[in-house]
This record gives structure tokens, C-alpha cells and sequence, in this order.
């Protein structure tokens, strides 16, 4: 909103013009200002038009059906704390020593293999080859078994072009992309107000 001029007229004095209650130094001010002129008359045209609006009366009872159809606020429910019970209480801390345990026997396998690291490659050199052997050997066995299935061959021609490769992946994907959406909906906590 803009400050008032002090040389040009208030909005109570333009109020005051359309009651016929203005003072002569209004009226003066009028003849000799032609910004407040203007005003004056696009405050007059605006009270016109205002005034052959239809008036609606209100009918009766209508406050009424207005209050009745609105609804109370609810105030949000809160949940009561769950008091965990002395059972409940002693699996917490046998998983948390459990973790404490594993996470430490982690950490100092770490800080010996870093404070020795040639005994470190030493004993795990065999383990790794032996664990890279047997997931190559997995991945033969499946092979070979899934080629001997009597629903391979039409697997294969289904995919015997790279169009009908891309719409089997496209379908793949598109399959993919709805369980994750499934799961996470599982996976979603009811909200507090649900009433399950």
C-alpha cells in the first residue's frame, strides 16, 4: 500500500464525498486538483455499479446446514509408549551383545590383517580361489541343467532376434519395477490415524 500525499485527498474525505458530508475545503481542493477529480469520479462509477448488484437475503436455517455440515476437529491420536516387557528386554540385549561381539571379532580381523597384511594374503589366497572356483562351477552347473529343460528351446526362439530380446528385457524390467513398488507398499508403516 502507498503512502498518503498529503496535497491530495484521504479515503475518508473520498468517503465523505459520496455522503454529501465533505467540508468546502474539499470541494475547493477538487476544483483545483485533477488527480483527485479523477478519483473522486472513478470512485463514484465504482459505487454505481456496486449498487445495482442484485441483494441475496439469507434464507432461513441456512446458517443453520452451514454448521452442520462442517465437522469437528480431531485432535491427532497419539500412541501410547509400548512398556517392552523383561523378555523383551533380554532379547534386546542378547542381539545387542551379539552384534557387539561380531562387530568386534570384524574389526580386529581388519586391524590384524592391516598389521600383517602378507600372513593376511597368505591364509586368504586359497579361500578366495576356492570360493571363485565353486561359484564358477554353480554357474556351469545351472547352465547345463536350464539348456536340458524341455522349455529352453522355445525360451530360445523367443529371443532369437534382438527385437524380441529388448520386449522380453522391456517386459523384465517392467515386471521388476512393479514388485519393488509392491514391496514397498508392504513395506510402509500404516499411518498413525489408519485404523488397523
Amino acid at each position: 500500500m502507498n503512502p498518503h500525499d498529503p496535497k491530495h485527498l484521504t479515503a475518508d474525505e473520498l468517503d465523505a464525498l459520496l455522503t454529501d458530508s465533505s467540508s468546502q475545503l474539499v470541494a475547493s481542493h477538487i476544483a483545483t486538483c485533477p488527480a483527485c477529480a479523477a478519483m473522486v469520479e472513478r470512485d463514484g462509477k465504482l459505487v454505481a455499479m456496486l449498487a445495482v448488484l442484485p441483494y441475496f437475503d439469507v434464507s432461513a436455517g441456512f446458517s443453520d446446514r452451514v454448521m452442520r455440515g462442517l465437522a469437528p476437529r480431531q485432535a491427532p491420536v497419539v500412541a501410547a509408549p509400548v512398556i517392552a516387557s523383561p523378555r523383551v528386554v533380554a532379547a534386546r540385549r542378547r542381539a545387542i551383545g551379539t552384534l557387539l561381539l561380531a562387530g568386534g571379532g570384524v574389526a580386529a580381523g581388519f586391524a590384524w590383517a592391516t598389521a600383517h597384511p602378507a600372513d593376511a594374503l597368505r591364509w586368504s589366497a586359497p579361500a578366495l580361489q576356492d570360493t571363485g572356483h565353486a561359484l564358477w562351477l554353480s554357474l556351469q552347473t545351472v547352465v547345463a541343467n536350464a539348456t536340458e529343460q524341455p522349455w529352453f528351446s522355445s525360451v530360445q526362439d523367443a529371443m532369437a532376434t534382438p527385437a524380441r530380446a529388448l520386449f522380453a528385457l522391456a517386459a523384465a524390467a517392467g515386471a521388476y519395477a512393479v514388485a519393488l513398488v509392491g514391496l514397498r507398499r508392504l513395506m510402509t508403516e500404516p499411518a498413525t490415524d489408519a485404523g488397523w
